[in-house]
């Protein structure tokens, strides 16, 4: 299990946010993801799977480009609330398993998201 030290955090968080910017600016600026038939284009906001192109909200885009960046990494509700929304509101866990359950229905593939018991979530390698 790999456990986060806080400038790892930090620099996460860092290239999720950037320094002034908000998500989805910085986001744009990322680099296209692509593990075999599955493409995730920041610059565009689409996702294309098997040469279909899956429409995703917002929020459920950056949470997915968010765990596609770190395949493998095992990423806590918390650490994914605070990434993406940016606030303090209480039962944020609730909202990442909310758009963790419509992305995988969405992307037809439950174990591209793996869920790690107790710990939190992690994009498959």
């Amino acid at each position: 299990m790999l456990k986060w030290r806080n400038d790892e955090w930090n620099n996460l968080l860092d290239v999720v946010r950037g320094a002034e910017m908000s998500v989805q600016m910085n986001i744009k600026r990322q680099p296209v993801i692509q593990r075999g038939c599955f493409i995730i284009d920041p610059k565009r906001y689409t996702v294309i799977l098997s040469d279909e192109q899956i429409t995703l909200y917002p929020k459920e885009f950056d949470v997915l480009y968010l765990l596609a960046q770190y395949p493998g990494w095992v990423l806590s509700s918390e650490q994914i609330y605070d990434a993406i929304w940016q606030d303090d509101m209480a039962g944020g866990e609730h909202v990442v398993y909310n758009v963790i359950c419509q992305l995988r229905r969405k992307l037809k593939n439950p174990d591209m998201i793996q869920t790690v018991v107790g710990r939190g979530y992690r994009f498959a390698e």
